[in-house]
């Protein structure tokens, strides 16, 4: 059975003026990919909307055929391509309309729903067709094409290589380490370092963490981080397990979490502080957060309260963590337990005397009468 969009679009692809004439098809997904990247339009725009741009092109590129045509069959529809990309609706929309503007893409069919195609009296007669989804031809225009082919010298057709699909007995696909690949193809980066005259300085980040070279050891979940390289570790560690947390950086989050280490927390109460109440009820289930920082700040506050005592610090925690009220349990059990073996070891020493066996039976008499409450009178 033949595809609808895939006749519609050959027809318009095979009819006297499929696309316009300052424009031409794309040769590759990969001279596509360069094409957008290199376009001038995108030098003036923020890195964020750039973002956002690539990822929509991926999309596309990664969903057409052989004849540069996205296939809704192959997910070229806006519901999976956003969700795909990470993007709202209206952001891959204004993505498509950007390219469509600049010739790097044309509408082969536009998309229809049964309320809105002609004939179906506004989606009251089924037509059969369903939901069919807009297709569209990925091209580049000739002066773009011709700059993009001008500054191909030789790297152009290896990067077209790296791009499609490797074979299965391809040498890439071996998993790392590959003692057998040579030094020059390892893919391994070198540092980047600008020169400046007579002194040269790399080319780093002084905010950013480093990447370790070897895997360090996590910060224990039940153990309170003192110093600030503790506590850096332990958000580190709540980063690598929490999905909401990694989108701050670490140093960010212990700022945040600051006080709360201050005043005894550790990981695990972190966590609890983050997703239950002061009164031990979870928060509302609701979406991920907008901006992490701020429902971060707002979790924690929940916790604090201002401290009126003399001797306070002005802040203390409205509700004890569980690490605490664990460590308050065992040092009850603890202080039962060496009452009951100091009163067994006094028992055995009186064992045989009469007189001191009935004193220290009254002496435990009237130490739990003193502990039960008062009767009314």
């Amino acid at each position: 059975m033949s595809d609808p969009f895939l006749n519609v679009a050959r027809e318009r692809l095979d009819s006297s003026e499929p696309i316009p004439a300052h424009l031409v098809c794309a040769r590759s997904r990969a001279e596509w990919h360069r094409a957008v990247e290199s376009h001038p339009d995108t030098a003036s725009r923020r890195a964020d909307w750039r973002r956002g741009l690539m990822a929509v092109v991926w999309q596309l590129a990664t969903r057409t055929g052989r004849n540069m045509v996205t296939a809704p069959k192959k997910g070229a529809t806006w519901a999976v391509m956003a969700a795909e990309a990470g993007v709202s609706r209206s952001t891959l929309a204004d993505r498509l309309a950007w390219l469509l503007e600049r010739g790097l893409l044309v509408r082969v069919t536009p998309g229809t729903t049964p309320r809105f195609r002609p004939g179906t009296l506004r989606g009251a007669l089924d037509d059969g067709r369903g939901n069919e989804a807009a297709t569209y031809v990925l091209t580049v225009p000739a002066d773009l094409a011709q700059a993009l082919d001008e500054d191909d010298q030789g790297d152009g057709e290896e990067f077209r290589a790296r791009a499609s699909a490797p074979t299965v007995d391809d040498w890439r696909d071996a998993p790392w380490p590959a003692e057998t690949l040579p030094v020059e193809l390892t893919r391994t980066p070198k540092p980047h370092v600008v020169d400046v005259g007579e002194e040269t300085f790399p080319d780093v980040r002084a905010r950013e963490t480093p990447a370790p070279a070897a895997p360090v050891a996590a910060w224990p979940a039940a153990a309170t981080p003192g110093t600030k390289a503790e506590m850096l570790a332990a958000c580190e560690r709540l980063r690598a397990e929490d999905p909401i947390l990694r989108k701050m950086s670490a140093r960010h989050l212990r700022s945040l979490l600051r006080r709360l280490f201050q005043l005894g927390a550790t990981v695990d109460d972190v966590r609890h502080v983050l997703h239950h109440q002061p009164g031990g009820g979870a928060w509302p289930l609701a979406a991920a957060p907008r901006f992490v920082p701020g429902w971060v700040r707002w979790r924690v506050h929940a916790w604090l309260t201002p401290d009126s005592s003399p001797d306070g610090e002005g802040i203390r925690l409205s509700s004890p963590l569980p690490s605490q009220v664990r460590e308050a349990y065992r040092r009850r059990i603890r202080c039962e337990q060496t009452a009951r073996t100091t009163a067994l070891a006094e028992a055995r020493t009186c064992r045989g005397d009469a007189a001191a066996g009935a004193a220290l039976a009254r002496q435990h008499l009237m130490a739990a009468l003193s502990r039960a409450p008062q009767r009314a009178a």
